[in-house]
């Protein structure tokens, strides 16, 4: 019958993905992660390679079976980026179809199935793409200056409020103890000196986003003023674009996509959608579904067959509960 691989290649992590015609997710494989402007095209697909196959010998698939193959790849940005990585794609797979974009666009399909509409996906870093009536795209992700780049800036942001908050500047807040129970350091000075000597540490603490967004949740001021900062730059951003795009009154889906969206609640995320509706009054806010790799197969689908239809969605939801590539995705208060 044919079978779509996805793919899904962010700066951390490569996912591929495999799904049948019918919607059904029959298996995926993680491996490292790459930024092919910075890393390599070898080493992108390289790993791009390795994904695939490892995904196709736990689907017990052959490379033949596949019809297409959808990649999302960071750093395809540029005019001439989707035409170089098909090329050393195509040499990697021969014969199967390949199609390239930005790993933001393969998010969009997490959530939405509309050709029009734009996406905000937020992970270790961040990227968004908006896609217009007229067929025009724009991704954004070098419109996004450091202090906006997801987890990372927000891990950062946390750390810098803590040291006010020791300073006095700012009130006591509990990402204090979250912070020093995770470095094992005595007092914020300490901690403070393993940011500035210890390379790795900027990175690990990346992981404490989901707690930071937690302590926002349960009250915290700090870090509840943390990610309203986060939100007006962000969205002030993204609202630009959708003026720059002609989309600011459009009736249009906007997906939410990424790691830093996640969970049961979401003080960021909720916050963003305030933000966003109060100027985009139209737009219709969605936390995807998925995780962005099943995007990936989605568009596969769509481009083979023109559709992906309620039964393909309701077989997507319930192979994809079984892999675990659903989303804990709040709903908008």
């Amino acid at each position: 019958m044919g079978y779509i691989v996805g793919v899904d290649q962010g700066g951390t992590k490569t996912y591929a993905a495999v799904m049948d015609l019918n919607g059904n997710l029959l298996s995926y494989h993680k491996t490292e992660g790459c930024y092919f402007p910075d890393d390599g095209i070898e080493l992108a697909i390289s790993l791009v390679s390795k994904a695939v196959k490892e995904t196709l010998i736990k689907a017990k698939i052959k490379i033949t079976d596949i019809t297409v193959i959808v990649a999302g790849i960071t750093g395809v940005d540029y005019e001439g980026d989707e035409a170089l990585v098909s090329v050393a794609m195509k040499k990697e797979f021969c014969d199967i179809e390949i199609i390239v974009c930005n790993d933001c666009e393969v998010a969009y399909y997490s959530g939405s199935l509309n050709p029009i509409g734009a996406v905000i996906c937020a992970g270790t870093g961040i990227n968004a793409a908006l896609f217009a009536p007229n067929g025009n795209k724009f991704v954004m992700g070098d419109y996004l200056k450091s202090s906006l780049q997801g987890g990372a800036a927000i891990a950062l942001r946390a750390l810098e409020a803590i040291v006010e908050s020791d300073l006095g500047v700012l009130p006591k807040t509990i990402l204090t103890d979250l912070f020093l129970d995770f470095s094992k350091d005595e007092n914020v000075f300490n901690l403070l000196k393993r940011y500035i000597t210890t390379e790795t540490f900027a990175t690990e603490m990346i992981s404490l986003v989901p707690k930071i967004i937690d302590s926002a949740d349960r009250g915290d001021k700090v870090a509840q003023k943390i990610l309203t900062a986060f939100s007006n730059e962000l969205c002030a951003c993204f609202l630009a674009a959708l003026k720059r795009m002609d989309m600011i009154d459009l009736s249009c889906d906007i997906v939410f996509a990424g790691s830093v969206f996640k969970g049961p609640t979401n003080y960021l995320a909720n916050i963003m959608a305030k933000q966003l509706l109060s100027q985009a009054r139209n737009i219709n806010i969605i936390n995807a579904d998925f995780e962005p790799i099943v995007g990936a197969c989605i568009m596969g689908i769509i481009h083979k067959l023109g559709l992906f239809d309620e039964k393909m969605n309701e077989n997507a939801l319930i192979s994809g509960e079984q892999l675990g590539l659903l989303r804990l995705s709040p709903g908008f208060e």
